[in-house]
């Protein structure tokens, strides 16, 4: 349920998300290559890599009294799910090679055919739940991935993409998704700050 500052009133707000956490493994070897990308020199702001998640679905602003709606939906959605394993593998951005905008770390599924992984389904049931809780979650086409910098301008754009290219097939291991989170984020001067509201287990009902 997004709402505008303006119509919140003296009720207050959140800005939340619907993520999947990441281990300190794979954290440690993302904030090792953001260092090697580092030295392309461009224009990016890098994720922290503390901040470093997977978002299954961004909710925006929602009112307090909204979050136990959210977290019922997403208790219910995940009940049905079990436990399972994805890789994080690959680097790559979103946009053009001359204008890049998102630098991210991919995402595929382990030990499953198909293209409709785990973590797509449990993604879909979320949104279905939210929806059919009254919710508007953000709709867009799902693609899971981990952004670990945002491009702001195209300062050697070219070199950036050129380190992508050079670290492309890179692994940086595996995560057991045995819970999701429902997060809220603070914008502040030294950028997001993320704080838990709730969250829940897969196969837990």
């Amino acid at each position: 349920m997004a709402v505008s500052p303006d119509q919140s009133n003296e009720q207050s707000f959140v800005r939340a998300f619907i993520a999947v956490e990441i281990n300190d493994a794979i954290r440690a070897g993302l904030a090792n290559v953001q260092d090697v990308l580092k030295k392309a020199n461009g224009h990016v702001s890098w994720v922290r890599p503390e901040n470093i998640h997977c978002t299954l679905v961004f909710l925006g602003d929602i009112f307090m009294s909204a979050v136990e709606s959210v977290a019922g939906a997403f208790d219910k959605a995940v009940a049905g799910s079990k436990p399972f394993e994805i890789e994080v593998t690959g680097l790559g951005y979103f946009g053009s090679a001359r204008s890049p905008r998102i630098i991210w770390s991919g995402i595929a599924s382990t030990g499953v055919a198909g293209a409709v992984t785990p973590l797509v389904k449990l993604q879909n049931g979320l949104v279905a739940a939210l929806l059919t809780a009254g919710l508007k979650p953000d709709e867009k086409p799902f693609t899971p991935h981990l952004t670990i910098g945002r491009v702001r301008s195209n300062r050697n754009a070219v070199d950036l993409v050129r380190a992508l290219e050079a670290n492309k097939n890179k692994s940086f291991g595996k995560i057991s998704v045995q819970r999701v989170v429902l997060m809220q984020s603070r914008l502040t001067a030294k950028g997001p700050e993320y704080t838990l509201l709730q969250s829940a287990a897969l196969g837990s009902q």
